[in-house]
């Protein structure tokens, strides 16, 4: 009858490995930086009512819906945002296109958002990103 080995086997350190390795992924999982930032320069919506944006750049916008102005028949949606500046003014409200690969996405007035904008060629804002804020 063969004897049972003792101490340390490969399954053992298998086992560690893997246990070790679930759980380093769940410490970052749950401790990663959940705030993860938009891509984008800050937006100033003073700088777009006196056309100073530069078309091409991408800019982050934090601003509250104000109204539906369009609604495409490619499901795009056109809105009126209020943008939420620091130390602005005022609030300037703008026209944001939003395309309809963010159809899914329910946007109501009176709810605040972050967006991540494109600023077109013919200087229309079309959102590449959209976070509910």
């Amino acid at each position: 009858m063969p004897r049972r080995r003792s101490g340390l086997q490969p399954l053992h350190i298998i086992g560690a490995v893997a246990f070790l390795a679930v759980a380093a992924g769940g410490w970052w999982f749950f401790t990663r930086n959940k705030g993860d930032k938009l891509a984008g320069n800050p937006f100033s919506g003073e700088q777009y009512a006196e056309n100073r944006i530069v078309r091409g750049n991408t800019y982050v916008l934090t601003g509250t819906v104000l109204q539906q102005l369009r609604f495409g028949s490619d499901s795009s949606r056109l809105f009126s945002v209020e943008v939420k500046e620091d130390g602005g003014s005022g609030k300037v409200p703008v026209p944001v296109l939003v395309p309809p690969e963010f159809s899914s996405i329910n946007i109501q007035v009176g709810q605040e958002f972050q967006m991540s904008v494109l600023v077109d060629k013919d200087g229309v804002l079309r959102a590449k990103e959209i976070r509910k804020s």
